[in-house]
């Protein structure tokens, strides 16, 4: 079990954290906390943690049994408890020394300690190396691996009182960051060399498997930026768990199956701490990057359980992580983490700092239930019907299985990794049956603050803190405090307020940004000045556009949005604008309405075609228009509704009045003039369009089974990460030829489209649907079906779902028509292996696409790629009617791609 987590997305005891992309956010990222508290007594223990050098020993432990409370020194060796008078029996102790225990008795008065702790020293005599020369650490790393699901099961509840701490230095800003950020670094008086401070005392109450409650009684930072109080890591520094698989977030976990795929162990001796013995293994990965940890596991002989874990992880863009952990036999059988330590370390384009952070930890009410090498057989009772008994004797198969391997005194890796994996997979059952059967409204995570949390004053904390301040922390508190105090004075001038806060208003409407008039409502802007708002297209030429949003949250659980983007097309000197006015409700139904207006150019192929961003830099550098261009003006009015659980209904209704456009610009960047730009008509054999009006209905039925939801105020809500079924749909479109109205048709499509994961990070993803024209008599190419293409070696679009060697408009039809798209990601199956590579943040996908239209037949596509969530690489083979087509290299610079934003439902 363990207590250390930093990126909740991630799964238990993930400790690596999301790194924010801003540079001016890069240290608020950094300050997230939770959680303790110690009680106020006036009784002190205090004393020093030294060496036999007489040199302090940095955050060295003190675990008092009686009251399982365990605390951590500061940098400089002190440590300070406040116990009530007795006699208490304290463990003092850091990695890489013996422990040293003694009762010390708590009196009204009492002397500093002086601990002096000597190096551990690890025996090679007590293990028996194998005939076959393997390490004895193989050995010790299967049995841990073996019984890993049985500790991860163990606590079912405790109470536990937590005091965390915080402390960010910033060592140096690099240049850049001072003048883009010079505002924020002045408002929030931020200096190279300063140290920040955050430190809280909570309550958590936790039930398994994931329910954690916790109570904020106080709390105090120095933090800039108004980021105190957000710790909803909470729930992952309490519940976490060091034996499951997912443990290291992105990491591999050495005490997982498979573990010895990615890691090479080194028995490095063993030690007698207290009353058990313990083996030192060395974790040394058999590659380097993300995905690899290194350091060290300590290891209880017999209990085959964790006393200690000191790893580190290299990530990317600069930031390493360390984390230390100790454990203490807080009940028989029962070692669970009592201090925890975690660094993070970033370089990054010349900024530096750190941040570390020490926990103090006091369990109460602890119910577990320690491994004894038998797993726990469910009860034969009453059953729900045919599927309940089907899993009750699928759980109990398995529990034979596991039995029997547990019978194997020294089991083979083979034999370790199935029992591991049998013992999660029952326990994945229980827990699927228990949600499908309770659909309770239970929030896995809640966090409350006292109404005194942020009110208490230095006198208090100095009589509430377990790990005295060191030196630089000290600084930090007095410095915020001086501060705060010329804050204040400045706060009681009437008039620096208002023109402060008009001046902000200003400066947004200039430049963009949002701007909060209420708790309730704000209004944003892309600003008058927008650079993103500039783009060119030879209908067009250059073309401006800016953005205005406002939104309200009204009673009754409404909100109301309006938007407005004005724009103006130099060459075509035209006027484009479009507006919406939309009102959604978090009411049972969902429902949604708004109210579409505007007049522009749009694309023929107008969601799947080239983005706005591949047609500027094409056009402007090569002279290569890729988009082809109609206007349109359009009044639409579109509504969503949930009709029961999992079934989504979209409708809609519009009129269009749709004409031809024609290049009115012929400027580039390119100096060579001889290579002309392209007609304004899409290249496809079917093509035809004229001047016309529409009238159009639209409808779209989606359903996905959602086995697994909770009910919270009468509303059915989907339990996270728990529903990986597919999506069905239907949709139906139809043009009415009426008096006025020249489009006459009608189109019914069906698909299907699922996301599972597979494994740790890899997942499959596919999509597929078919569409027909029930009838075809009057059919323009803006209404024609087109699909997503990708004919640059270079854009900005995803491989999935994207056919990459056709052009944008080839397959476009007007008749029927069947698509389908495949992808399976996994971030280490084949180039991911070599030594260049194998650090990098990569996935590797397989991608197969298929379209079938009339024209052209079955056309099928396979690739291959490497990327992640910014940028991807990969090669592509495109076949049609059964004969080779074209292959090809493609890059997908997707960051630049998800820029794009629609005013929309």
């Amino acid at each position: 079990m363990s207590l250390m987590k930093a990126n909740i997305n991630s799964g238990p005891c993930t400790f690596v954290p999301q790194i924010v992309t801003m540079l001016n956010r890069f240290f608020a990222v950094l300050l997230f906390f939770i959680l303790a508290s110690v009680a106020a007594y006036s009784q002190v223990l205090s004393g020093v943690i030294v060496d036999i050098h007489n040199k302090p020993i940095p955050y060295s432990t003190v675990y008092v049994k009686e009251v399982s409370l365990g605390t951590a020194a500061n940098e400089e060796g002190l440590f300070e408890l406040k116990l009530k008078e007795g006699n208490y029996t304290c463990t003092f102790q850091s990695m890489g020394y013996e422990s040293v225990t003694r009762v010390v008795p708590i009196e009204r008065s009492n002397p500093a300690l002086r601990i002096v702790l000597q190096g551990m020293v690890y025996s090679l005599q007590e293990v028996e190396v194998n005939d076959g020369g393997e390490d004895p650490a193989y050995r010790i790393m299967r049995k841990v691996i073996r019984k890993a699901p049985l500790y991860a099961q163990m606590v079912k509840s405790f109470n536990a009182e937590v005091y965390i701490r915080g402390s960010l230095t910033i060592r140096k800003i690099s240049a850049m960051v001072k003048w883009m950020a010079r505002d924020d670094l002045k408002e929030s008086d931020i200096k190279e060399g300063d140290t920040f401070l955050e430190e809280s005392v909570n309550e958590i109450d936790f039930t398994a498997p994931n329910l954690t409650r916790q109570r904020v009684k106080s709390i105090h930072s120095t933090f800039p930026g108004g980021n105190e109080g957000r710790s909803s890591g909470a729930m992952g520094f309490i519940s976490g768990n060091i034996y499951k698989p997912d443990a290291f977030g992105n990491a591999w976990s050495p005490l997982a199956p498979g573990a010895f795929k990615f890691y090479r162990f080194q028995y490095e001796g063993v030690s007698t701490i207290g009353e058990v013995n313990v083996d030192r293994i060395k974790v040394i990965p058999k590659g380097d990057g993300p995905q690899y940890l290194r350091g060290y596991l300590y290891v209880i002989e017999g209990l085959w359980c964790i006393y200690a874990v000191d790893v580190s992880i290299d990530e990317q863009l600069g930031l390493t992580l360390q984390l230390h952990q100790l454990f203490g036999e807080v009940r028989e059988g029962a070692w669970l983490p009592v201090t925890n330590r975690l660094k993070m370390d970033m370089d990054l384009m010349g900024n530096q700092g750190g941040f570390l952070y020490n926990t103090s930890i006091r369990y109460n009410n602890l119910v577990v239930n320690p491994p004894y090498l038998k797993p726990s057989v469910p009860k034969k009772g009453a059953s729900d019907g045919f599927s309940a008994k089907r899993k009750q004797h699928r759980s109990e198969k398995l529990n034979e299985k596991a039995k029997e391997l547990m019978a194997i005194e020294l089991p083979t890796t083979s034999e370790a990794n199935k029992l591991a994996k049998i013992i999660s997979k029952n326990a994945e059952l229980k827990l699927k049956d228990s949600l499908r059967r309770n659909h309770e409204y239970v929030e896995a995570y809640k966090a409350v603050f006292d109404s005194n949390a942020r009110k208490y004053d230095s006198i208090y904390w100095n009589r509430v803190r377990p790990i005295p301040l060191a030196l630089n922390e000290l600084s930090s508190v007095k410095s915020f405090d001086s501060i705060q105090n010329i804050r204040n004075l400045a706060l009681n001038d009437t008039t620096n307020p208002e023109k402060s806060k008009k001046g902000r208003f200003y400066s947004k409407l200039i430049f963009g940004g949002r701007h909060d008039i209420d708790t309730s409502c704000f209004f944003q802007t892309d600003g008058l000045i927008n650079l993103m708002g500039v783009s060119f297209n030879t209908v067009d030429g250059f073309v401006y556009k800016t953005g205005l949003r406002y939104e309200d949250k009204l009673k009754g659980g409404k909100t109301l949005s309006l938007g407005f983007k004005p724009g103006y097309a130099f060459s075509r000197k035209a006027f484009i604008w479009d507006a919406v006015v939309a009102v959604k409700s978090d009411g049972r139904h969902k429902n949604a309405f708004a109210l579409h207006a505007g007049s522009g150019s749009f694309d023929y192929n107008i969601d799947k075609g080239a983005a706005l961003i591949e047609n500027t830099l094409a056009s402007l550098f090569f002279r290569r228009n890729l988009k082809r261009l109609y206007n349109k003006d359009y009044i639409e009015l579109n509504h969503e509704i949930l009709l029961a659980k999992g079934l989504n209904l979209k409708s809609g209704a519009y009129i269009s009045d749709n004409t031809l456009l024609r290049n009115y610009s012929d400027f580039s960047f390119f100096f060579n003039k001889s290579r002309d730009y392209m007609p304004n008509i899409p290249e496809n054999m079917n093509f035809r369009m004229q001047a016309h009006q529409d009238l159009m209905i639209n409808f779209r039925l989606s359903y996905k089974p959602i086995p697994y939801y909770t009910i919270q105020n009468g509303i059915k809500i989907p339990r996270k990460g728990m529903n990986q079924t597919p999506e069905f749909s239907l949709g139906y479109r139809k043009a009415i030829p009426a008096k006025g109205f020249d489009s006459d048709f009608d189109l019914l499509t069906m698909g299907i489209a699922q996301k599972y994961a597979t494994g740790k990070q890899s997942n499959i993803e596919y999509l597929f649907e078919a569409g027909y024209f029930i009838s075809n008599k009057v059919v323009y190419f803006d209404d024609f079906r087109h699909f997503a293409l990708q004919p640059l070696v270079i854009g900005v679009r995803d491989f999935f779902p994207v056919l990459q060697m056709g052009d944008y408009y080839r397959y476009s039809t007007d008749t029927y028509f069947a698509e389908a798209h495949f992808i399976y990601r996994t971030p280490f199956f084949l180039l991911t292996r070599l030594p260049l590579i194998r650090n990098r943040m990569w996935t590797e996908n397989f991608t197969l696409n298929y379209i079938y239209v009339p024209e052209y037949k079955n056309c099928v596509e396979l690739g291959y790629g490497v990327g992640n969530s910014f940028y991807s690489i990969g090669v592509f083979a495109g076949f049609e009617r059964g004969k080779y087509r074209i292959a090809g290299l493609r890059i997908s610079l997707s960051m630049f791609g998800k820029q794009e934003v629609t005013i929309g439902m």
